[in-house]
């Protein structure tokens, strides 16, 4: 480990040209997945199944499009221009999730983004709090602080769903059908990109140390749904991850990317032109 990055990095311009690149991937891809779940969370602010729980989605979408923002503007450093980003890219540009290309279609399916997609997000998160790229880990700390009440909101409707047959059923279909998507998103064992994050000191474990984590978090909850088992003393996954068409720049499916819709609200479409 170099001088520098046991002092820690004080800015962009003094990252090595490797971990310039990876970084601006990782935090490009963090962006717009708050970005586009903010979008999500907004869908149901009217359409939850109590006023309260409405109330929650309309803070968790205010929260997730300001983590964004506060991201998006730091990614100046690395060669991006945050209105640019915000403003002007295709539906395949975009960094986010297949989870999130289109609109959810019930609570459960919008639970499955809530306490499993958006968990996985501030697992990834927190891998920066100990970075040595200064600028970052004084930042996520805020955003941790308010990502706690997103898991306490999704860990508590999940187990309300879980009483009832019916709940426990719509659940389980919707919480296998955002599995896989969740564990990739670390990416595979001896990712290069997060590899040589952890080895210059950007984050403070791999994908692997990153999932477990994952695991841990969501496994008590979930552990009816035929999902996950316990082996010595850890949460592990039933389905193994399935590879297929993952990008590695994304961090998602190679193909596609949020709908039409979907887009032009990310965007700001409609009114761009009062920008």
């Amino acid at each position: 480990m170099t001088e520098t990055t046991k002092g820690g990095f004080k800015s962009a311009a003094e990252l090595p040209d490797d971990l310039h690149s990876y970084l601006g991937i990782l935090l490009l891809s963090l962006a717009d997945n708050k970005r586009i779940l903010g979008i999500r969370y907004s869908d149901w602010i009217l359409g939850a199944p109590s006023v309260e729980a409405g109330i929650a989605c309309s803070a968790m979408a205010q929260d997730e499009w300001g983590h964004g923002r506060i991201i998006y503007s730091m990614l100046k450093d690395f060669g991006h221009d945050p209105a640019a980003l915000e403003h002007e890219r295709t539906s395949e540009e975009y960094r986010s999730s297949e989870l999130l290309d289109c609109d959810v279609s019930s609570w459960p399916e919008l639970l499955a983004l809530n306490f499993l997609w958006d968990t996985a997000i501030s697992v990834q998160v927190e891998m920066l709090v100990e970075s040595c790229f200064e600028p970052i880990h004084y930042k996520v700390r805020k955003l941790l602080e308010e990502e706690r009440f997103h898991f306490d909101h999704g860990s508590g409707w999940t187990s309300r769903l879980m009483t009832s047959n019916e709940g426990k059923d719509a659940l389980g279909k919707a919480f296998a059908a955002a599995w896989n998507a969740c564990l990739r998103w670390f990416g595979p064992e001896n990712d290069p990109l997060i590899e040589a994050l952890v080895e210059g000191g950007i984050v403070s474990t791999g994908a692997d140390c990153a999932r477990t984590r994952w695991l841990n978090r969501v496994g008590p909850t979930v552990g009816d749904l035929g999902l996950v088992y316990t082996e010595k003393s850890e949460w592990v996954s039933e389905p193994v991850p399935d590879w297929n068409g993952w990008s590695p720049v994304r961090r998602r499916a190679s193909e596609g990317g949020p709908d039409a819709d979907s887009l032009a609200r990310a965007r700001g479409d409609r009114n761009r032109s009062l920008l």
